[in-house]
C-alpha cells in the first residue's frame, strides 16, 4: 500500500497538537515529516504519538532546543518512550541532517557573510577587524575580497605593498571626508548584490544541513506549490 498523503484533518491535528504544547514554530517541518514518513509510526505507535514524534523531530532539526519527550507526551497521556520511538521511526525514513560540525561551520560562515554585507551596505567595511580574526578563519574568500577592497581604497598605494592592517586601523580623529571617500570606493569594489546572493546561498546551505535533503526538498516543493496556487 502506498504511503498515505497528509490529509487536511491530519494537518489540522499537527497544528492543534503544536498549539497545545506551544510549539507552533515547528508546524511546517513537522507536517512535512509526518506527510512523508508518519504513516508507519502512526500504525505502530498511534496517531498522537506519531504527530508528537514529528514535532519533536522538527524541533531537533531547528535552531531551537529539542522538545523534551516527557513534556510533550504528558498532556496527551502518551508514554515518552512511545513518542521517542515514533520520532525514531519517522527519522529512519528521512535523509539525516548534516553532522553538528558541518552545521556549526555553515552557521559561522553565514554570520560572517551577513556581517560583511551589513558593513558594505553601510559603507563601514574599514571598521571591521579583518586580518587575524574569526573572519579570516570562517570566510577566507570573502576576506580576500574585503582586503582587496580596502587596499583599492587607498589612493596612490601599490596593492602589492599594501599592509591590509593599515586599512582597518581604528580612527584617530583624522579627516572624516577622506574616510567617507574610502568607504565609497570599498562599497563599490565589493558588489553588494553579489554578496546578498552569497548570503542567500549560505542560508540555503544551513537550512539543508539542519533539515536533511528530504525535508528541505519537501518544504520548498510545498512553498513552490503554494506560490503557484496564489497566482492561479
Amino acid at each position: 500500500m502506498g504511503q498515505r498523503q497528509l490529509q487536511s484533518g491530519d494537518g489540522s491535528c499537527v497544528e492543534r497538537v503544536a498549539r497545545r504544547i506551544e510549539a507552533e514554530e515547528f508546524v511546517d517541518v513537522a507536517r512535512a515529516a509526518y506527510e512523508r514518513a508518519g504513516e508507519l509510526a502512526a500504525r505502530e505507535y498511534g496517531h498522537r504519538a506519531a504527530v508528537l514524534g514529528a514535532l519533536r523531530l522538527a524541533s531537533r532539526r531547528s535552531r531551537r532546543p529539542t522538545l523534551a519527550a516527557d513534556e510533550v507526551a504528558a498532556p496527551f497521556d502518551v508514554a515518552p518512550e512511545t513518542v521517542a520511538a515514533a520520532e525514531e521511526t519517522i527519522a529512519s525514513r528521512l535523509a539525516p541532517p548534516a553532522d553538528e560540525e558541518v552545521i556549526r561551520s555553515c552557521r559561522r560562515r553565514l554570520i560572517v557573510a551577513r556581517e560583511l554585507l551589513t558593513a558594505v551596505e553601510h559603507d563601514r567595511l574599514h571598521a571591521l577587524q579583518l586580518p587575524d580574526s574569526y573572519l579570516a578563519d570562517e570566510a577566507p574568500w570573502l576576506l580576500g575580497r574585503a582586503l582587496g577592497s580596502v587596499a583599492d581604497a587607498g589612493e596612490g598605494t601599490d596593492a602589492d605593498d599594501c599592509d591590509p592592517a593599515d586599512g582597518v586601523a581604528e580612527s584617530d580623529g583624522g579627516d572624516s571626508a577622506d574616510d567617507s571617500r574610502d568607504d565609497e570606493r570599498v562599497g563599490d569594489a565589493i558588489d553588494a548584490e553579489q554578496l546578498r546572493d552569497h548570503v542567500e546561498r549560505l542560508e540555503a546551505d544551513l537550512e539543508l544541513a539542519r533539515l536533511g535533503s528530504t525535508l528541505y526538498r519537501a518544504l520548498h516543493e510545498d512553498a513552490d506549490r503554494d506560490g503557484a496556487c496564489e497566482h492561479d
